[in-house]
């Protein structure tokens, strides 16, 4: 009997849905690549996307747009795909977030962009990471303009 209980335990276990860390806060390099903290000057109208991050289960931490946060702060974000072909908006991908979220493009500077495809090999790897977009879907807070 005890097997049995047991073996329905585990059985449970593996079922759930593990937890998210999405909405959990994480550092952000500094943006200018320097050491040190970030300037206050920095804006707050530009998302900031940080991909490779060991502090987050996707390895996203991402500080949006009018992020309430300290800089140099963001928070665990992951890929998406917002239900019903809508270009943002819910996602089952983001549930079970910490604060409130939807699917939506992140954009990424084209300066930026461009100073990593100018290098030798840089394309091939702007391609490898970002899949040939300049604007990942994200689990983000809305933003302000945003009716969802």
């Amino acid at each position: 009997m005890n097997a049995l209980r047991l073996g329905s335990l585990v059985l449970l276990v593996v079922a759930c849905d593990p937890p998210t860390d999405i909405g959990t806060i994480c550092a952000l390099p500094n943006p200018d690549g320097g050491p040190g903290l970030w300037l206050s000057a920095v804006s707050t109208t530009d998302d900031f996307y940080y991909d490779g991050t060991t502090e987050c289960q996707n390895l996203v931490c991402l500080r949006p747009a009018d992020s309430p946060l300290d800089a140099g702060l963001g928070f665990c974000s992951n890929t998406c795909t917002p239900q019903n072909n809508a270009p943002s908006g819910p996602s089952p991908d983001c549930s079970g977030s910490s604060i409130p979220v939807i699917c939506r493009q992140v954009a990424l500077d084209p300066t930026f962009l461009n100073l990593i495809a100018m290098e030798d090999g840089g394309q091939a790897l702007l391609d490898e990471y970002l899949g040939g977009t300049t604007a990942p879907l994200l689990c983000a807070t809305p933003l302000a303009s945003s009716s969802n």
